[in-house]
């Protein structure tokens, strides 16, 4: 008995929900799109737009001096960026292969656009020290400028980092680089 109701009960619902469809789709009834006609969506919002860069410069970690290089892209939204990046840095006596994901603030001043950022990496670190090889995570604390000229399909930046490789003990050290972003 109680199948034979919940039968009726959904055939009923959906007479009810195909006769108001119809209903709502009768060309002659007055409805809502002949008094408000579709208006086309504002195109001028700003879309997000992504570029990818390279970076070279100097490090310096725990005492020991070196170079480092970067490929990174810059995902840009209206209020903030986020950075996937991959880095090398080599110094006299360690060298490390860092994946890291930053996110970005920028200020907008016109042809300089000056930029804070942080985030978290994970860290391949090998040194001549075997306690110290490891797969760390660590932080990346910086800020740059971003040079931006009158061709809008490349920018020049410099940028400096402060990182921290998590462990026992930190190692801490400072990248200061500079580098060229494209626009896709």
């Amino acid at each position: 008995m109680n199948i034979k109701i919940c039968f009726f009960a959904l055939v009923f619902l959906l007479m009810a929900s195909i006769s108001f469809s119809q209903y709502k789709t009768n060309p002659n009834i007055n409805n809502y799109l002949k008094t408000n006609p579709i208006r086309p969506l504002n195109t001028n919002m700003s879309a997000t737009n992504v570029e990818l860069g390279i970076l070279a410069g100097f490090a310096r970690f725990e005492g020991g001096t070196g170079m480092n290089v970067g490929l990174f892209a810059e995902i840009k939204t209206e209020s903030f960026s986020f950075v996937p990046q991959a880095n090398y840095w080599k110094t006299d006596d360690m060298n490390n292969f860092e994946m890291a994901g930053l996110v970005r603030m920028k200020f907008k001043t016109g042809s300089l656009e000056p930029y804070v950022d942080g985030g978290i990496g994970l860290n391949f670190l090998n040194s001549h020290n075997p306690e110290k090889n490891d797969t760390k995570v660590g932080l990346d604390l910086g800020g740059g400028i971003d040079f931006v000229g009158s061709n809008s399909n490349y920018t020049l930046f410099g940028d400096a980092k402060y990182k921290i490789i998590v462990g026992d003990p930190n190692i801490k050290g400072i990248t200061l680089s500079g580098g060229i972003k494209f626009a896709l």
